[in-house]
């Protein structure tokens, strides 16, 4: 397998507009490899490499530096730390993927969180999580969420989407145990594949009778790189390609994905939303143009509603579009929100950082600044459906709403 993977902690590329941008993986690729996935071939995690677990050590140096030793000057990761800012424990990879029956990194690093009792979102797909001895740490962790991801709760679409995972109706059965034992259970629907995907009453009916408390919709983001196989394991007999169908019905380039245009969206989130809280559930709008659709401030994971969870990040953009929902939208409404000192160029892309020699140095605030400024911009306020920007003269600058949101009836 190789050396210990060196970088089990990272920001989230959408920093700008995330409630949980701290990333901790305690493996470098995934055996899972399910088809859709936009760390198949990021972040290091080239087809045919060993997966590579990361070494539980240098993790529980960087929590003694950070909340043991309060003098101690830290980077931008150990800031993030000391201010308990809740972490993302698997962003780029399963922690509890076949890997882990060999190495134990995610044990090693459970025990280490239980230690500290520090905020934690565990992201899954593996039935390993209802095993001791994982079970048992999770259990004494507080605050701690479970998250499950799902693209379908059928086991015949499983097949197709995510051929090397347990089937959904297996990680249905593990959400409720995971519920019965009072550990709390979020959900995403990521990624919803048009054509593919089952009927929203279906899957919502399903994920909400195991207990889960929180459920979050994207849909599908299609990857550029031209080696992924996804259209190749997704088609039908029929021989759909649906790069060619996302083209056809106007999916827009963002970054390094394909993604639908709001209107091919909006009507299906709505009616998702108002499923899930009949339910009995919160939503998640996870498609980032829609984030302010959400019952809470955490879109995704929903963690802000529970206990011991109120120092997810505000210094975003999402956050700040939430905040000023249906009024103008200015950077003042999150300036005085906490934020790492130093530059975080170095666990950007090399297209992304803006750090030099002079006065910009690229600190978090930095960066969020350049995408306020920067109407139309990947995250800036104005990629958020429905807001314009007002001012573009004004640094920072200002934003408005408008009145409906568009392609719907139902007013912001």
């Amino acid at each position: 397998m190789g050396t210990h993977y060196t970088t089990p902690f990272g920001l989230t590329s959408q920093f700008c507009f995330c409630a949980l941008p701290l990333r901790l993986d305690t493996y470098r690729g995934c055996a899972f490899r399910c088809t859709y996935c936009f760390a198949r071939y990021r972040g290091g995690n080239l087809p045919g490499e060993a997966v590579r677990p990361a070494d539980p050590r240098s993790i529980q140096r960087m929590f003694q530096r950070a909340l043991d030793d309060s003098g101690a000057r830290v980077g931008t990761i150990g800031q993030f730390i000391r201010h308990r800012v809740p972490i993302h424990f698997g962003g780029m990879s399963d922690p509890l993927q076949p890997a882990e029956l060999r190495f134990r990194s995610t044990e090693a690093v459970l025990r280490i969180l239980r230690e500290y009792q520090y905020p934690t979102v565990l992201s899954t797909r593996s039935p390993l999580v209802n095993q001791d001895p994982y079970i048992r740490l999770l259990s004494e962790i507080s605050p701690l969420v479970v998250q499950f991801s799902f693209s379908t709760t059928d086991d015949q679409i499983g097949k197709r989407l995510e051929p090397r995972c347990d089937p959904p109706s297996e990680l249905l059965r593990v959400m409720e145990k995971l519920v019965q034992k009072g550990i709390n259970v979020t959900s995403r629907w990521q990624p919803f594949v048009p054509g593919v995907s089952e009927d929203p009453e279906i899957f919502v009916q399903r994920i909400a009778s195991t207990g889960c408390k929180h459920l979050a919709l994207e849909h599908l983001k299609l990857p550029l790189e031209r080696g992924n196989p996804l259209w190749q394991e997704l088609v039908s007999g029929a021989g759909r390609d649906l790069h060619q169908e996302y083209v056809k019905i106007g999916a827009i380039r963002d970054g390094r994905e394909y993604v639908l245009p709001p209107e091919e969206k909006v009507h299906r989130i709505l009616e998702v939303a108002s499923r899930v809280r009949k339910a009995g559930m919160t939503f998640g709008a996870a498609d980032n143009e829609f984030q302010y659709l959400s019952d809470t401030d955490a879109c995704c994971s929903g963690v802000d509603q529970f206990p011991g969870f109120q120092n997810f990040f505000r210094h975003q953009i999402g956050y700040a579009v939430r905040k000023s929902k249906g009024k103008m939208i200015r950077y003042e409404a999150i300036k005085n929100e906490w934020q790492p000192k130093g530059s975080i160029d170095r666990f950007l892309n090399s297209r992304t950082r803006i750090g030099n020699d002079s006065a910009c140095k690229g600190t978090l605030k930095e960066h969020v600044l350049a995408r306020w400024n920067s109407p139309g911009a990947p995250g800036s306020p104005s990629t958020f459906s429905g807001v314009a920007c007002s001012d573009s003269v004004r640094r920072p600058c200002t934003y408005t709403w408008r009145t409906r949101l568009p392609g719907a009836s139902g007013s912001l």
